[in-house]
């Protein structure tokens, strides 16, 4: 099979979907495959890196998109929608629920999509969201700190906060909506700084395992059911927002009012690392690293979609040791086959031969 790694476009994302070593057993396995040149740079892999696997470099994007597979780590832009068409096979991350636009596109041209995001085990694990999630958690907990800085890097000077407190200085508040992979490490990180943490989360084993979890940090930290009056209280005392809740393939839930954002203390931070899903306010709106904030009702915002890319060498490790069997067993088998021997795979499939197949991504398009 010919296999494509191209670079990625999106806004200094630096991530590649697979590793030298990864793209070398493709190759051992019979299988060529072609990569955009400087497509590994920003992870720290050089082109000839991937030459000494045997890996042949392109010099244009087209090249890398003219194969049978092509592996990425973000949704396709729109200068890349050309590249589409109905005999290939796209997998990488896609959250086609938020992005209407691209799912359209898929439709029109018959490429079958397959999403990491939803690439789903019988026990409900989603294996290639997953490192990406934990990553994101972390950073959200250090990015949140940085913003409650006065001076932050950016023109919005936040509230001049230290997470940890000092003497007769409180800690700071943080309150996460959302218990899962994100939730749970972006709670790890923020007791770590020192602050006082809480997790809010729908399912009732879900916040008996965060309590058990952190029971060491039991004077900072609490898990509490999600409720609309709960929430209210909360946020009224919260000094960095972060919010992380998720339904598989569809949009986030939208928790986040304006009014809620009003109620919260001047100069606050609002982390939505669920922006690629939509966000969880309804003052989201996906940010760049080369604009990464904004204010509502005196409420920082960072709604990064691709957070990760800041960490690039390390979540490329990541995405990369997890990603790899799949598409070794797309490149053997094909995705007919493949689907049939790995049904979290099949379940990753959003759009194919013109048709949604995914459950949520087709609501959202009924919907629409």
């Amino acid at each position: 099979m010919r296999i494509g790694i191209p670079r990625e476009v999106k806004n200094h994302e630096h991530r590649v979907a697979l590793r030298p070593v990864d793209a070398g057993r493709l190759v051992a396995a019979g299988h060529r495959v072609f990569l955009e040149t400087r497509a590994g740079e920003g992870a720290g892999f050089s082109d000839f890196e991937y030459q000494q696997q045997g890996v042949q470099i392109v010099g244009r994007a087209s090249e890398a998109w003219d194969v049978d597979l092509v592996v990425k780590v973000k949704e396709p832009q729109v200068s890349e929608y050309p590249f589409l068409r109905k005999d290939l096979v796209l997998f990488t991350y896609l959250h086609l629920a938020a992005d209407l636009t691209l799912a359209e596109a898929l439709l029109e041209t018959g490429t079958c999509a397959i999403g990491y995001e939803t690439v789903q085990t019988e026990d409900g694990m989603l294996p290639l969201l997953m490192p990406m999630s934990r990553i994101a958690g972390r950073l959200a907990a250090q990015i949140g700190a940085r913003y409650l800085q006065t001076e932050n890097g950016t023109s919005v000077r936040g509230k001049g906060i230290l997470p940890g407190g000092m003497m007769n200085a409180p800690p700071a508040r943080v309150l996460i909506l959302g218990g899962g992979q994100v939730g749970s490490q972006a709670a790890e990180v923020a007791l770590g700084l020192g602050a006082s943490v809480c997790v809010m989360d729908v399912q009732a084993n879900r916040l008996e395992w965060l309590e058990n979890h952190f029971h060491d940090y039991s004077r900072r930290f609490t898990a509490r059911r999600m409720s609309s009056q709960g929430l209210e209280e909360l946020i009224r005392k919260t000094d960095l927002l972060i919010g992380a809740a998720l339904v598989t393939g569809a949009r986030a839930p939208h928790l986040l009012t304006i009014d809620h954002l009003k109620n919260m203390p001047a100069d606050g931070v609002l982390i939505d690392v669920a922006i690629d899903q939509g966000g969880v306010a309804e003052s989201s709106r996906p940010t760049t690293y080369d604009d990464p904030v904004y204010r509502v009702e005196k409420i920082i915002h960072c709604c990064l979609p691709n957070l990760p890319s800041c960490v690039a060498r390390t979540a490329t490790l990541a995405l990369a040791e997890a990603v790899c069997p799949y598409v070794q067993l797309l490149a053997e088998k094909g995705v007919d086959q493949a689907i049939k021997v790995n049904s979290a795979l099949a379940r990753g499939i959003n759009i194919r031969s013109g048709v949604a197949v995914h459950p949520a991504i087709k609501a959202v398009l009924e919907s629409h």
